[in-house]
């Protein structure tokens, strides 16, 4: 399944490979591509909305409402 939701608090590239690190470490998570231009994050997989939430605890990178396409 995949889903994309609003990002906030992107800025850089390091800020992109922050988010895909943390996001990325989630064993429900197969991939992620984080659009800086369009502030927004795609996930592949089945994480929950919280446990994506949760993986930023402590960042300044918040997850957004979903975007449907």
């Amino acid at each position: 399944m995949e889903k994309t939701y609003e990002m906030t608090g992107l800025k850089c590239q390091g800020c992109v490979n922050t988010v895909t690190e943390k996001l990325s470490a989630l064993k429900s998570v197969e991939n992620v591509y984080v659009d800086l231009e369009a502030k927004e994050v795609t996930i592949t997989g089945s994480p929950l909305k919280w446990s994506l939430q949760r993986a930023l605890k402590g960042t300044k990178f918040e997850i957004g409402k979903e975007i449907k396409k």
